[in-house]
């Protein structure tokens, strides 16, 4: 299994994530932030090929510790959007998957309640796109962080 996900650069500033590199492990849950909403159908995540981190996932929301989490095959995602998106709804959700270690806290009721949300996964690839787009030998800490850039973390399981 591979995702790419997201590593906002204000992260990086509060020392989330700092020096992770190919072959480390992170234990991490995702966030979606939304972009789109529409009609569901099937369970399932998938992610562009051409944008990376832009990610489509198929599922039913659930209100999980005051926070609405899409529910997709084996995935649990949480969702971040502008408009209040509703509990019991099946929806697809098109957005940019972001790894997230401040909801998905190990102690905390989100990963006790969905523990298939917060999972280990190994760090395959380290890049930074947008302006300065490269490879990187791991991610930058505190006062290498270019805040025009997004960070992506290609990762397998």
């Amino acid at each position: 299994m591979r995702v790419e996900a997201v590593v906002p650069a204000w992260m990086l500033a509060d020392g989330e994530y700092v020096g992770l590199a190919p072959g480390d492990l992170v234990h991490t849950g995702f966030a979606l932030a939304v972009t789109a909403t529409g009609p569901g159908g099937s369970e399932g995540l998938e992610q562009s090929g051409g944008r990376p981190g832009l990610t489509t996932a198929d599922g039913r929301t659930e209100a999980v510790e005051r926070t609405t989490v899409l529910r997709c095959g084996p995935w649990c995602l949480v969702l971040l959007a502008a408009n209040r998106v509703p509990a019991d709804a099946d929806l697809q959700v098109e957005g940019w998957l972001t790894v997230e270690p401040f909801l998905w806290v190990p102690d905390g009721g989100l990963a006790r309640a969905c523990p298939e949300g917060r999972l280990g996964w190994t760090v395959a690839r380290v890049r930074a796109v947008g302006g300065a787009a490269a490879e990187l030998a791991r991610l930058p800490g505190e006062a290498d962080v270019d805040p025009d850039a997004a960070y992506v973390l290609d990762l397998t399981r």
